[in-house]
């Protein structure tokens, strides 16, 4: 904030006056010269304080493309310091009473099997803030047998805070149960996944999934143009300019979405084909198996005009600090035209690449 000078009193004093008028405009002039000098002096020491924004940042948790063992830890400080930046919306964004989305007409009955063992659960971090293109997943240890998947489905009640239309668990493979509406999430609002699987032997936890969606951010690209634009809740707000995978190391095409960041990171490819081993700054992580948006000092010229990464997604140092200090994880990535199709397990922003008949066709609960 810039404090402006609101000039100092008596500096346009009449002249001509006698003294007595005089001396009532000193005296008068004198309180009026004190009373500055103190809110002055507050301004200066910090008695007014000027106002001041706080924006949430992204998480920094990331995903494991592999299955892992469940931890009943604690939250972290860092996470309980994220959790805290956390907006406080109104009950007109978020909505008044929690809307339930499939809620099974019949009840739940007992699985007479062995419960599925839950390896993995994302998202991880219990009520963060996420952004609009994240899904809700499970992993089993397992393969689960299809009439224990319908059960699993109808023993997960998705609640929302606004409406979702169209929504469904699926599942991509027979080890994966995964939720999303048909189009991305609404912003502004909370989600809370109610598991009743430990109660009907069904598996064997019942996961912890609370979340917030945050402002709607994509960022979406056409490999034509090398000139992608940034969405806050519709609206274009930038425009980036980017070098996208050479011949051979194409970019892939399809939805993506932010997994992690780093100030710095470090990126190897032991070869035997064009090996590297470079210290990156600004780097996102969109797939497990290495695609990242990140800035690319070295590679300024090539911006919007030609691409020549190893596949990932080259931006000015500008456009590099800007995503890493606005990002959330689950905030979507959308390259067109860029490459191969990115497969469904490149993440979980990879599964919005169903289209809505295959997604709910995978459904084992849906009639």
């Amino acid at each position: 904030m810039v404090w402006q000078d609101r000039g100092v009193a008596g500096r346009h004093a009449q002249k001509g006056r006698t003294g007595g008028s005089l001396r009532l405009v000193a005296v008068i002039s004198g309180f009026v010269v004190l009373a500055l000098m103190v809110t002055s002096a507050g301004v200066f020491l910090g008695l007014s304080t000027p106002f001041t924004e706080s924006a949430a940042v992204a998480s920094t948790t990331s995903p494991s493309p592999t299955p892992r063992t469940i931890s009943a830890e604690p939250a972290s400080p860092v996470q309980e310091a994220v959790a805290d930046l956390t907006p406080a919306w109104s009950s007109e964004q978020l909505g008044a009473e929690p809307i339930r989305l499939n809620t099974p007409d019949i009840d739940v009955l007992d699985w007479d099997g062995d419960p599925a063992y839950v390896s993995d659960v994302y998202p991880e971090e219990a009520k963060g803030l996420y952004g609009v293109g994240i899904v809700i997943r499970v992993q089993f240890a397992y393969d689960v047998p299809d009439e224990q998947k319908a059960l699993l489905e109808q023993a997960a009640v998705v609640e929302t805070s606004k409406p979702l239309g169209l929504a469904a668990w699926s599942w991509p493979d027979d080890r994966t149960m995964a939720f999303r509406p048909a189009e991305f999430w609404p912003s502004y609002m909370d989600v809370k996944v109610k598991f009743s699987w430990v109660e009907h032997n069904l598996a064997t936890i019942d996961p912890l999934v609370k979340f917030r969606i945050g402002r709607s951010l994509t960022f979406e690209m056409n490999s034509s143009k090398l000139v992608g634009k940034v969405k806050r809740d519709g609206i274009t707000i930038r425009r980036v300019p980017v070098s996208l995978g050479k011949p051979g190391w194409e970019t892939t095409s399809g939805i993506k979405a932010i997994l992690e960041r780093y100030e710095v990171k470090r990126m190897v490819n032991p070869g035997p084909r064009e090996p590297y081993d470079v210290m990156v700054p600004y780097a996102l992580r969109t797939t497990p198996s290495g695609e990242y948006l990140h800035a690319a000092p070295w590679n300024l010229y090539n911006l919007g005009y030609a691409s020549t990464s190893h596949g990932c997604t080259n931006m000015s140092m500008e456009d590099g600090i800007w995503f890493f200090n606005n990002a959330f994880e689950g905030d979507p990535v959308i390259q067109h035209t860029t490459g191969p199709e990115v497969d469904w397990d490149e993440g979980p922003g990879a599964m919005w690449n169903f289209d809505w008949a295959e997604w709910s066709a995978r459904s084992f609960a849906l009639p």
